[in-house]
């Protein structure tokens, strides 16, 4: 669809935009999001925070200890 508008004295036709209604966002949905964004980074201190046997242990080096905490807490 297209309506007729007028700019500098000529006339021309422009797709319409139509507006999406606003989505309504789930407040728990919200909130979980949230509490998994906290547990991310606090696992990731906890991670970098392993002397390196424990480390050793579970099968990863320093570097890929190092690794996953520098991702942002909002990256999987």
């Amino acid at each position: 669809m297209t309506s007729l508008v007028a700019g500098r004295g000529n006339l021309r036709l422009v797709p319409t935009l139509r507006l999406a209604p606003a989505r309504r966002r789930d407040p728990v949905a919200l909130i979980e999001r949230l509490e998994l964004w906290a547990d991310r980074r606090r696992e990731r201190r906890a991670l970098i925070a392993c002397p390196d046997g424990l480390l050793k242990d579970v099968g990863l080096s320093r570097a890929d200890a190092m690794r996953e905490a520098d991702k942002p807490f909002w990256r999987d």
